[in-house]
């Protein structure tokens, strides 16, 4: 089956750790997301419920005529202390700067502190995933989420080790397509193709 993860469009915030912290799409963002489905088409819609990603879902659903769900296991990381705060900041405060080495590191052994755990976000990621391979569901399937769930699926379904993830650049408004299927009871997924806006 194939789906389509398409990071939402840019929101002005370049550069913070906006996991649950929600703007609107900047102008700029709108024009990434129009760029990314125009010529695409989709029966279906899935998004996160926040509000960068699910007001663009939302328009292009309304104007297409396309089934849509909102879906809360395709929010961002919360990212506890950290949430909405400049990265570079961050980074200025020395124990801040090895608490977020350490994260990108291994995630799973380094949460933000106060924030979810990479347990409790892969797991979420993985029941988002399994529903999305319900092959009673038409495909193919857009859906409107963020970085660290692209991240996470990727890992998930590809295979991508996790100190890995963040070698590949998922900007605002970049697509991933992938065709996913389960095999020997088991998500397998191969990238089809990656579209920077």
């Amino acid at each position: 089956m194939l789906v389509d993860l398409l990071r939402h469009g840019a929101t002005g915030r370049e550069g913070h750790l906006d996991g649950r912290t929600d703007r609107v799409l900047a102008a700029e963002g709108w024009t990434q997301f129009s760029s990314q489905t125009e010529h695409q088409s989709w029966p279906t819609i899935v998004t996160s419920p926040l509000l960068r990603a699910r007001e663009a879902a939302e328009r292009l659903a309304r104007s297409r005529n396309l089934a849509l769900m909102i879906d809360d296991d395709w929010a961002e990381l919360d990212f506890g202390v950290w949430d909405g705060r400049l990265k570079s900041e961050l980074e200025a405060e020395p124990a801040m700067r090895a608490a977020l080495a350490a994260f990108y590191r291994d995630p799973r052994a380094n949460p933000p502190p106060g924030g979810e755990s990479w347990a409790s976000f892969d797991a979420r990621i993985a029941r988002a995933l399994s529903r999305l391979v319900d092959p009673a569901s038409p495909g193919p399937v857009l859906v409107v989420t963020h970085a660290g769930p692209m991240r996470a699926a990727l890992h998930q379904a590809c295979g991508l080790p996790i100190d890995c993830l963040w070698a590949l650049r998922i900007g605002f408004g970049t697509r991933i397509r992938l065709n996913l299927a389960v095999a020997d009871a088991r998500l397998w997924g191969e990238i089809v193709e990656i579209s920077q806006p």
